[in-house]
């Protein structure tokens, strides 16, 4: 052998034992095993969150990822059945919406009635509901007041049979008990794995090497395996506050008894009346002063109430004989309380009362109207909708790379105690 070659092979003999020598030293030195950094007891704890976490996310990943997959179709329902909708309305050429009397004139003309609630958007150029309730409405063109029948139903169908499958697990007819109370416990259970997963992601020590890929998404990996651990960690730690709360909000839809918990928390509390309300309701029975004015003037007068237009205009159709109507300028997406303007109009426009419709409402009621737009982001608006959309696709990234990752795990374990057991 010339010199050179046994130069080259006393360099490659050095730098193995550097690499698996020193750092076994080290860490020995550091009082840290080679097997694990924590003391037994902690080691024996974290050991059985770590199993109960794989079993779980193997066991239910399957449904989490459905649950998951149908929460990120369902983001933008709403946006999207209105736009479906709006598709639908043919306006004459040079036509100009309908004023507001107008359409209140034509919803009673076409089914509607006296408390029925008439939503129009802003410039009166999309879909006009009117409504006695959620499974009680129908949609008006704004330029000719004619009822749009099948107005979005196709785009409505397709939104209800993704939340037939997310919340049932029913690919085909209504609610499926089964289904119910699997995606219920793999709900349940997910959130499980959101709080143990953060006991998990504390590294074994706390230097930069090991929080970097628990806290950052890494441009480069040198293997699937340490990208599924970066995309599992840093991911699941950015996101574990709106799944946290994605999916104990969603309890309360799928057990009674997480309902009765938010019942008796809240439950027989009262909200307070508005000073102005209380008036209302002790005064004497409120006259006509003067003659009954459009309704266009009425909404007017509680825009400028408010000082803008809104995004939409809900009007409560006022009975002829009347004295006053109800009149609400929303200026976010329709269920964010703190954009929702109300007030009570004479018909005359001699006064303009702002009222609280959820001042009498009970404290319960209230919470658990806030937890089901909470689910879906909607309470925060549009930004809401979207983390609570992103973290249904993260929850995604978290089911596959937590597969991979526990069925890496697992084969790794079972070709160990193969060998273990093999004869020699």
């Amino acid at each position: 052998m010339s010199t050179a070659s046994r130069t080259r092979k006393r360099r490659w003999i050095t730098a193995g034992a550097r690499r698996t020598d020193a750092p076994r030293l080290t860490r020995a030195a550091r009082g840290v095993t080679e097997l694990s950094p924590y003391p037994g007891d902690l080691m024996k704890i974290r050991d059985i969150i770590f199993w109960l976490h794989l079993s779980v996310g193997m066991t239910l990943g399957v449904f989490i990822l459905l649950m998951s997959v149908t929460g990120v179709l369902l983001t933008y329902e709403r946006q999207i059945i209105r736009m479906a909708q709006n598709s639908a309305i043919s306006a004459p050429a040079d036509a100009e919406p309908l004023s507001y009397q107008a359409l209140a004139d034509a919803a009673i003309e076409a089914g509607g009635a006296p408390g029925h609630v008439m939503t129009v958007p802003n410039g009166r150029e999309g879909a006009v509901s009117v409504s006695a309730g959620r499974r009680n409405s129908f949609l008006l063109n704004p330029y000719t007041g004619e009822r749009l029948e099948e107005a979005g139903e196709g785009t409505r169908a397709f939104f209800r049979r993704v939340m037939y499958i997310h919340r049932w697990l029913a690919f085909t007819g209504g609610r499926n008990e089964v289904g119910a109370q699997i995606n219920g416990v793999s709900n349940l259970l997910f959130a499980l794995l959101c709080l143990t997963g953060l006991y998990l992601w504390l590294p074994k020590l706390w230097r930069a090497a090991f929080l970097k890929p628990r806290l950052t998404l890494l441009a480069r990996h040198p293997n699937a395996k340490a990208r599924h651990f970066n995309w599992h960690h840093a991911l699941g730690l950015w996101f574990a506050l709106p799944l946290v709360a994605i999916t104990l909000t969603g309890a309360v839809f799928s057990y009674r008894w997480a309902g009765d918990v938010v019942s008796w928390v809240f439950g027989g509390a009262q909200g307070q009346s508005g000073g102005q309300q209380v008036e209302l309701v002790n005064a004497e029975p409120a006259r006509l002063r003067g003659d009954v004015v459009s309704l266009d003037a009425l909404v007017g007068a509680a825009q400028s109430q408010t000082g803008r237009e809104g995004r939409r205009v809900q009007i409560t159709l006022p009975a002829p004989d009347a004295v006053t109507t109800l009149i609400a300028i929303d200026s976010g997406n329709g269920v964010e309380p703190g954009s929702i303007h109300s007030f009570e109009i004479a018909r005359d426009g001699g006064s303009v009362s702002p009222i609280d419709p959820r001042a009498e409402m009970p404290l319960a009621r209230k919470a658990r109207i806030f937890i089901r737009f909470l689910h879906t982001g909607e309470v925060f608006g549009l930004i809401g909708q979207t983390i609570a959309g992103l973290a249904s696709a993260v929850a995604v990234l978290l089911v596959y790379t937590g597969l991979c990752l526990g069925s890496s795990r697992l084969w790794t374990l079972y070709q160990k105690r193969r060998r273990q057991r093999a004869p020699g």
